[in-house]
C-alpha cells in the first residue's frame, strides 16, 4: 500500500475511534467538534496515532496505536465483544507489521 493511501486510512480510523470515544463522553460526535472536550487522558492515548512519516513502519506504529485505542473504545460498549474481536484485531495488526 502507498504511503498517502495508508496514511489517509489510519486517519479515517483514527476519526472514527475517536467519533466513538466522543459518544462515550457524551459531547458531540460529528466532524471531531467534541473532540477539544474529550478528557485529557483520552486526547493523551491518540497521541500515538499520527504517524510522523510516510514511512511503512511509521503507518505500521500508528495503525498499531490506533487499533488499541479501537479496542478500548469496543470494552466500553461490550467487553464480551470485544474480547472476542481483540485476536482477530491484533493479528491484522501483526499482518500489517510484517509487511513492511
Amino acid at each position: 500500500m502507498a504511503g498517502w493511501q495508508a496514511e489517509y486510512m489510519v486517519s479515517g480510523m483514527r476519526d472514527q475511534v475517536l467519533s466513538l470515544a466522543c459518544l462515550r463522553h457524551g459531547v458531540p460526535a460529528v466532524q471531531g467538534r467534541g473532540v477539544d472536550d474529550l478528557p485529557e487522558a483520552v486526547l493523551a492515548s491518540f497521541g500515538g496515532t499520527r504517524p510522523g512519516s510516510l514511512e511503512p513502519a511509521e503507518l505500521a506504529r500508528a495503525f498499531a496505536v490506533t487499533m488499541e485505542g479501537l479496542l478500548v473504545e469496543a470494552e466500553f460498549v461490550d467487553a464480551e465483544l470485544a474480547d472476542r474481536i481483540r485476536p482477530t484485531l491484533r493479528n491484522m495488526v501483526l499482518g500489517v507489521s510484517q509487511e513492511k
